[in-house]
C-alpha cells in the first residue's frame, strides 16, 4: 500500500472518529436531558398520587407511601436507563456507520486528486525517461567508439536534438496543463468572432492539411464568444489537428457553428478511423493515447492536447463532447457560452 492511500486511511479514521463523537455527544446530551425531565416529571406524579392516598387513605401510614413512592421512582428510573442505554448502544452502531460513510464521501475527491495526481506523475515521469534513455544510450554507445567520426558524431547530436525538441513539446504541455489549474483572471476578457478563432487555429495546421490534401471547411457566421482568444485558437487547433492527424489521405474535416439561444456549437466533424468505444471515455484523460485503436501517428504527441482542450473549454464555462463510430470517423463539439 502506497502511502497516500496510508495517509488518506488514516484520514478517514480520524474524521470518522471525528463524526461518530459529534453524534454520540449530541445523543448523550440528549438522553441526559431526556433523563433528567423524565425522572423530575415522574417525581412530581408520584409526588401527586402519594399526596391524594395520604389526603384519602386512612389505614395507611405515611412511611408506607413513602416506600411506595421510592420503590416506584426506583423502578421508573432503572426501566428508563435500561432504555436509554440500549438507545444509545444503538446510536452507537447506526452512528458508526453514517460517520464512516460520510467521511468516505467528504474525502473522495481529495482521494481521486491523490489518485490522479499521483497517476500524472508516475506517467509524467515515464514519459520523460523515454527520451533522456534515448539521448543516454546513444551517448555511452559514441563514447566507447574509439573511431568515432565527424559524421556520425553530427548524426548523434541531431538525434539527441530531436529528443530534446520532444522534451521541449512535453515541458511546454505540463507547465500549461498547471496554469490551466491556477485561478484564471477574466478581467481582460474580450468579445470575438467565432470565425476568426477558427480561422487562425486553422492557418497553424493549413500546410500539413495540405501536405496530406485534407480539405478543412470552415463557416461563414458572425457568432461572437468572449474569452482569452489564444486560448481559444488553441483549444481549435487541438481539436483541428486531431481531426487531420486521424482523417484519410484527401479527406475532408467539416467544421460548423450554430447558435442556440445562449450557447455557441462548434462542431469539427472528420471522416477518418474514428475511435473505439473502449477507448472513448479515456480520451480526454492525461497521457491516455488509444495507439492500437487509431492509426500508427497515434503514436506520436503525449497524449495531453485533448486534455488542455478540455481544460481551456472549462475555464471558458464550456465543454467538449465526442461521437465516433470506429472506422466512419468523429465529432468533436465544442459548446461556449456567447
Amino acid at each position: 500500500m502506497s502511502l497516500p492511500h496510508l495517509t488518506l486511511k488514516s484520514a478517514r479514521v480520524r474524521l470518522t472518529l471525528t463524526y461518530l463523537s459529534i453524534i454520540m455527544a449530541l445523543t448523550l446530551g440528549f438522553s441526559a436531558v431526556f433523563y433528567h425531565q423524565s425522572i423530575t416529571g415522574a417525581d412530581a406524579g408520584l409526588s401527586k398520587q402519594i399526596q391524594e392516598l395520604r389526603d384519602n387513605l386512612y389505614f395507611t401510614t405515611t412511611a408506607n407511601l413513602e416506600q411506595i413512592h421510592d420503590v416506584e421512582l426506583r423502578r421508573f428510573r432503572d426501566n428508563l436507563l435500561a432504555k436509554l442505554a440500549l438507545f444509545n448502544a444503538g446510536m452507537l452502531t447506526v452512528g458508526a456507520a453514517t460517520s464512516y460513510l460520510l467521511a468516505r464521501r467528504s474525502l473522495r475527491p481529495l482521494e481521486e486528486a491523490l489518485t490522479s495526481q499521483s497517476r500524472f506523475t508516475s506517467d509524467a515521469a515515464h514519459e520523460l525517461r523515454t527520451p533522456l534513455t534515448a539521448m543516454k544510450t546513444e551517448i555511452e554507445v559514441s563514447l566507447r567508439d574509439k573511431k568515432l567520426d565527424t559524421k556520425e558524431a553530427r548524426a548523434v547530436f541531431r538525434s539527441n536534438l530531436e529528443e530534446i525538441a520532444k522534451l521541449e513539446t512535453l515541458t511546454a504541455a505540463l507547465l500549461r496543463l498547471a496554469r490551466r489549474s491556477e485561478k484564471i483572471d477574466k478581467t481582460n476578457w474580450q468579445s470575438y468572432k467565432i470565425s476568426e478563432i477558427l480561422q487562425a487555429a486553422y492557418k497553424r495546421l493549413a500546410d500539413k492539411a495540405s501536405a496530406r490534401e485534407i480539405t478543412v471547411k470552415l463557416p461563414k457566421t458572425k457568432a461572437v464568444v468572449c474569452g482569452d482568444p489564444d486560448q481559444l485558437v488553441e483549444l481549435f487547433v487541438t481539436l483541428f489537428g486531431n481531426a487531420i492527424k486521424y482523417s484519410h489521405d484527401k479527406g475532408d474535416v467539416d467544421v460548423r457553428v450554430h447558435e442556440t439561444e445562449r450557447k455557441i456549437v462548434v462542431d469539427i466533424i472528420d471522416s477518418g478511423v474514428g475511435i473505439a468505444d473502449v477507448d472513448l471515455p479515456h480520451i480526454f484523460e492525461r497521457f491516455y493515447r488509444a495507439d492500437q485503436s487509431r492509426t500508427r501517428s497515434a503514436a506520436e504527441g503525449y497524449g495531453l492536447g485533448l486534455s488542455l482542450a478540455e481544460a481551456i473549454a472549462t475555464v471558458h464555462d464550456g465543454k467538449i463532447t465526442v461521437k465516433s463510430t470506429y472506422g466512419k470517423g468523429s465529432t468533436f463539439t465544442v459548446t461556449l457560452p456567447k
